[in-house]
């Protein structure tokens, strides 16, 4: 791979984070669903993995039958609402540990602290949140352009220990929630694309199984 597909490969792989991060970092607006329209309407002509395929082909389909004013309600009902019984969290610890700033969240901060990476000062979520760990990826990825070996393990690690982890369980958690509906196909969507991830990093030595 020559250093133009490397440039290339990374503004894609960014341009897909900034994608799922503005799917669960608050409440969508009409500007946000225009966008993801768009976007979706284009992948839709892709032909990049066959489950990732399928999964934007539902996203495609929950998107044109949905209006702004479900899309808006939906999310509140799931990450907003203190008193719906089916709010769907959003942390590593949460599914890992069983409640929120577990010990996952503790080797979390240790991953950070390693990689050199600094939190925004200004959030108030926990930093083993699923935006907060894509932010960390995509942190990551900008800093291949320093040290490419470095940054793809350090990505590895991440995605292995936390992000694939998170993903999963965060996805399950909306499948089985009987008011989740666009935010599933977020979810699977986001999950497949983890996968697609997993390919192309190395495997981390001392990953946890």
């Amino acid at each position: 791979m020559t250093a133009t597909d490397d440039r290339e490969l990374v503004r894609i792989r960014l341009r897909f984070i900034d994608l799922f991060k503005s799917f669960f970092v608050d409440k969508p607006d009409a500007e946000k669903l225009g966008r993801w329209r768009g976007i979706i309407t284009a992948l839709v002509r892709e032909d990049i993995d066959p489950s990732f395929n399928r999964a934007v082909q539902t996203m495609d389909e929950t998107l044109t039958s949905n209006n702004l004013r479900e899309l808006q309600e939906e999310h509140y009902r799931l990450f907003v609402d203190p008193f719906n019984e089916h709010q769907v969290h959003t942390s590593a610890s949460f599914y890992h540990d069983g409640h929120a700033f577990g010990p996952t969240l503790i080797r979390y901060r240790d991953f950070l602290q390693e990689a050199g990476i600094k939190l925004h000062e200004d959030v108030h979520e926990p930093d083993d949140s699923l935006v907060l760990l894509l932010d960390a990826l995509a942190t990551l990825i900008e800093r291949e352009a320093e040290n490419r070996h470095k940054s793809r393990n350090q990505q590895a690690v991440l995605l292995n220990r936390f992000l694939l982890p998170l993903g999963r369980e965060f996805a399950k958690a909306l499948r089985k929630n009987p008011e989740a509906r666009f935010y599933t196909t977020c979810a699977e969507l986001l999950w497949s694309y983890l996968e697609l991830e997993k390919g192309l990093l190395p495997e981390p030595a001392s990953a946890e199984r």
